[in-house]
């Protein structure tokens, strides 16, 4: 059974009027690595505050080693048993690496003993299969050694909690890798460690739990490790759908998701989300090229495959910005029926149809002179009156402001409602957890679901 070492429940944090945190759970077990991605720079501040006691809460529920604590007096032992790893220097310069970690802690107060303390280095190094030239002063290391340094006297102090953070910000990928190999290392010898990040990188692939913060609140918590088996596995319900996905999208995406539900696909290996959108094109070679872009052809045989696609590009790249948005909509309805012409009752048509989404004036002006708004309602609501089976926006949320992104969830709400099945397709942990729906993650040519 899991030790349980930190648990959060419901908290609530306020200073003055301003509510600072509306509801944070997260938990942290012995022996495991726990991450809380929190994308908000001064909303990260005031957790790591809370965690280092300077915030106290409102409300909520603590508990340290499996026991509610019930007083501030408790929880300063809890800030004595939890080492704080991040951007600030953490050593001391004049002493050497040996002395740094086995002299320079709070159980060491008589500096006669330094010697006898040191002379277990070697068993030291020995047991965690490291290489570290400990007689040298602590300052000639590079950052990422003198990071590990920390990490080590952390563990020979008995600290039960480590809290790390923003050390991708400084180290290297190198630095980052060997301090993460050493983290896993001390999470076998029972160390636990609380990871806090701006941004989802790469940390969530050490983490044994991943917890999302958001608005002050706690959004959703997962474990990594459950993404779960492999495609070949055949342990999973859906199996032979997943399989039939790189070979045919719209069939087997039909299957797998129905009309009107959303599926996120996390695809942390590319910037550019490629490797999740050659499996739903089926071919690698056509990725990136079957993207809505101004050219009919492309558009045309999108349609016909009843898969469309909503890529991270600007909104003028994604419209005929020539044409007015009445244009635009009558276009767009030609590709799927042949025979429609620019006629007054098919203009009649589209004003009844986006009837209080678009007002009389926007639809005859040309689309490049309207406004950001106005430019992604048409992006949308032309496949949402277009019905398509599936619709996969890349990246829809990265590279809006906040005013776009809550108008991009309610278009997407609304094309859910009519009955079509919308794909989100990220690289962000979380953009992935933005909306509600089935996960799947794309890793090293396969997809895995949670």
């Amino acid at each position: 059974m899991k030790q349980e070492v930190l648990r959060y429940e419901n908290i609530y944090c306020s200073e003055g009027n301003q509510t600072l945190l509306k509801g944070v759970c997260l938990r942290a077990f012995r022996g495991q690595i726990c991450c809380a991605i929190i994308p908000n720079l001064i909303e990260k501040q005031n957790f790591l505050r809370l965690l280092n006691g300077s915030l106290k809460p409102d409300s909520g529920w603590i508990y340290w080693n499996g026991e509610k604590i019930n007083s501030y007096r408790s929880q300063d032992q809890i800030q004595k048993q939890t080492a704080f790893i991040g951007k600030n220097r953490g050593i001391f310069s004049q002493l050497s690496v040996e002395e740094n970690i086995f002299v320079a802690n709070s159980k060491v107060f008589w500096w006669n003993r330094a010697a006898s303390l040191c002379r277990m280095a070697p068993d030291l190094l020995k047991e965690l299969d490291l290489s570290l030239p400990m007689s040298s002063k602590a300052h000639t290391l590079d950052y990422g050694k003198q990071k590990q340094i920390e990490l080590l006297r952390a563990y020979i102090s008995g600290r039960k909690l480590s809290v790390i953070t923003d050390l991708e910000m400084f180290l290297s990928e190198d630095e980052m890798n060997g301090f993460f190999e050493l983290s896993a290392r001390l999470k076998e010898k029972g160390m636990t460690f609380l990871y806090v990040s701006g941004s989802d990188s790469d940390l969530w692939k050490h983490a044994d739990e991943i917890t999302i913060i958001k608005n002050g609140r706690s959004l959703s918590r997962f474990t990594p490790h459950h993404f779960i088996q492999s495609v070949s596995d055949q342990t999973i319900t859906d199996t032979e759908d997943l399989q039939d996905l790189k070979l045919n999208p719209v069939i087997s995406l039909t299957r797998y998701i129905k009309g009107g539900e959303l599926l996120n696909i996390l695809d942390t290996n590319s910037a550019e989300c490629s490797h999740a959108i050659s499996m739903l094109e089926g071919c690698r070679s056509i990725t990136g090229k079957a993207m809505i872009s101004n050219r009919s052809d492309t558009v045309f045989r999108s349609v016909l495959n009843e898969i469309v696609f909503i890529e991270a590009r600007s909104l003028d790249e994604m419209i005929f910005t020539d044409m007015t948005i009445m244009d635009n909509f009558i276009f767009m309805f030609m590709q799927k029926k042949s025979g429609i012409q620019l006629k007054k009752s098919y203009q009649k048509l589209v004003k009844n149809m986006t009837e209080g989404i678009f007002t009389e004036k926007e639809l005859g002006e040309k689309a490049d002179k309207v406004s950001d708004e106005c430019k992604l309602k048409l992006i949308y609501y032309r496949w949402i009156f277009l019905r398509p089976k599936i619709l996969v926006c890349i990246k829809p949320f990265s590279s809006i402001d906040f005013q776009l992104r809550s108008l991009t969830i309610n278009l997407l709400d609304e094309a859910l409602k009519s009955g079509i099945a919308v794909i989100l397709i990220t690289n962000h942990i979380t953009e992935a957890y933005t909306m509600k729906g089935k996960h799947l993650t794309a890793l090293n040519g396969c997809l895995f679901t949670d």
